[in-house]
């Protein structure tokens, strides 16, 4: 015989178990479907390609302005 039957907390929980684990696989679907979509990885992709052409930049106009310095 199981005891874990015989607990009275038993169904409050499986109920949580059940719960918790419906949650997290509605979280895991939505995770995967941002991850998958193609949209929104061009717009990172683009992003970062601003961010490493405007670094570039940067560093660029730094060293122009500090090479007399030396």
């Amino acid at each position: 015989m199981n005891t874990a039957l015989l607990s009275p907390n038993t169904g409050l929980v499986a109920e949580w178990a059940v719960r918790s684990g419906l949650s997290l696989a509605s979280w895991g679907l939505q995770r995967a479907a941002r991850r998958n979509d193609r949209d929104r990885l061009l717009r990172r992709l683009e992003a970062r390609a601003a961010a490493e052409a405007a670094l570039a930049e940067r560093d660029a106009t730094f060293r122009s302005s500090t090479y007399g310095l030396l």
